[in-house]
């Protein structure tokens, strides 16, 4: 069994030689079955440590396209047909440290066959960037309903409510083959990630494992995807009429409603926080219906 781990990166090469440093420590220390590659794959086309990047894992490439969701959509379309499995990693994130090889329990879910797993995290957050070992206070599990793992519907409605962060999510590889006609209505949405794990919802091929496995950085830093937050309102918008040729329509009226309540809609939180002109709630219903 063949399990790549893919970290799309943007400019955060101490992030990402730090964890690429700890997968190293990972792989030495595994003794399972699975054949583990790691792939990067790059948006900085001049990135000064890409060597050093390239020293670190199996592949380093360089995106064809321009940010986030072409990193891995065209990781997807010329390389995840390489593997069984694609697990991918934020490029500033860790693997949770604990009693238990991540590999191992990576190699425990992909033997599960499903379509897409999702596992729980753990957020942190640097104490000191001065501190020449890395200090980190960590939150609570990001999800504490025990009917995710048990129970698929309510899994469904979950997530379907509002996307999974780009964390923790491990996808077979033809399913994935089988949306790459479907996911270029997603790039710019910045979300493109979470497309696979949608459909895997809606088929009843999705499934949700309660360890945390990865720690998810929570730093403030308004960097990579969330460099604009009126990007992320649009991007977000732009998944949402997407996703309607995806879903049933009871599936997609889940969705409006999660969407319209913490993202789109006049009191969503996220249109509270972002202070450049957006569309009105109503020209955003119009427009979703228009789509």
């Amino acid at each position: 069994m063949k399990i790549c781990i893919v970290i799309p990166t943007y400019r955060r090469n101490v992030q990402i030689v730090r964890l690429l440093s700890q997968l190293a420590k990972l792989r030495e220390a595994y003794k399972g079955q699975a054949e583990y590659t790691v792939f990067v794959t790059d948006s900085d086309q001049a990135n000064p440590a890409c060597e050093i990047i390239k020293s670190l894992c199996d592949r380093y490439i360089l995106n064809k396209g321009t940010g986030f969701d072409d990193n891995l959509f065209h990781y997807y379309q010329d390389h995840a047909g390489y593997f069984d499995f694609v697990f991918s990693c934020s490029d500033d994130d860790l693997f949770a440290c604990g009693p238990v090889n991540a590999l191992d329990l990576l190699e425990v879910a992909a033997r599960q066959d499903r379509a897409a797993v999702h596992f729980n995290h753990f957020e942190y957050k640097t104490d000191s960037a001065e501190c020449t070992e890395m200090q980190y206070t960590l939150s609570p599990a990001a999800y504490h309903l025990p009917d995710l793992s048990n129970n698929p519907e309510k899994l469904r409605e979950r997530f379907l409510w509002g996307p999974p962060r780009h964390v923790g999510l491990l996808y077979k590889s033809s399913h994935i083959a089988g949306l790459l006609d479907k996911l270029p209505a997603f790039r710019g949405t910045l979300h493109l990630y979470a497309v696979p794990f949608m459909c895997a919802l809606e088929s009843g091929e999705a499934s949700f494992f309660d360890y945390p496995l990865n720690y998810f950085s929570a730093e403030v830093e308004k960097d990579g995807a969330w460099e604009s937050t009126a990007n992320v309102f649009h991007g977000l918008l732009q998944y949402l009429i997407a996703s309607k040729q995806l879903l049933s329509p009871q599936g997609f009226e889940i969705a409006h409603t999660g969407f319209m309540h913490a993202y789109l809609g006049q009191a969503a939180w996220l249109r509270n926080i972002i202070s450049a002109p957006l569309p009105t709630e109503a020209e955003v219903l119009a427009c979703i219906e228009q789509a």
